[in-house]
């Protein structure tokens, strides 16, 4: 009967002392965007080709949200499907206009944020492309 009484109690200790390690669940934790909001310009290096893209970002009622438009015009304000950002990984998706034909297509970025640029790669998934793009802050 005593092994029993000990074998509970450490149990329950063990259990106890892993709800005490464990982070509080459904706390609201805030994602700190200051240092990823606002305007980035973004070059896109597609081999013998450079492309330009406007990057706006905002938080918008506790989430990342914003647009994506081509500088010379070919597309403008395309609002962002996911937006993502953890803190040093930036994670954005749009569909928009893409070379070579002009026709709708799902882009996606991820980009490391290191000072104040942005470092990584643009894929266009139904071109079985990835590109290396940079971007900095406006």
């Amino acid at each position: 009967m005593m092994k029993t009484k000990q074998s509970s109690l450490a149990v329950v200790a063990l259990v106890f002392s892993f709800v005490l390690a464990a982070p509080a669940v459904g706390q609201d934790q805030k994602p700190n965007y200051e240092k990823i909001l606002g305007t980035w310009s973004l070059e896109i290096n597609a081999g013998n080709e450079f492309y330009y893209l406007i990057l706006e970002l905002k938080a918008n009622e506790g989430k990342l949200a914003g647009t994506l438009s081509e500088q010379s015009g070919m597309f403008k304000d395309s609002p962002l499907l996911e937006a993502i950002f953890d803190g040093q990984t930036l994670k954005v998706s749009a569909k928009v206009p893409t070379p070579p034909d002009g026709a709708e297509r799902l882009v996606k970025f991820e980009m490391k944020q290191i000072d104040m640029k942005l470092d990584g790669a643009l894929t266009i998934q139904d071109l079985e492309m990835t590109a290396p793009v940079t971007g900095t802050k406006k």
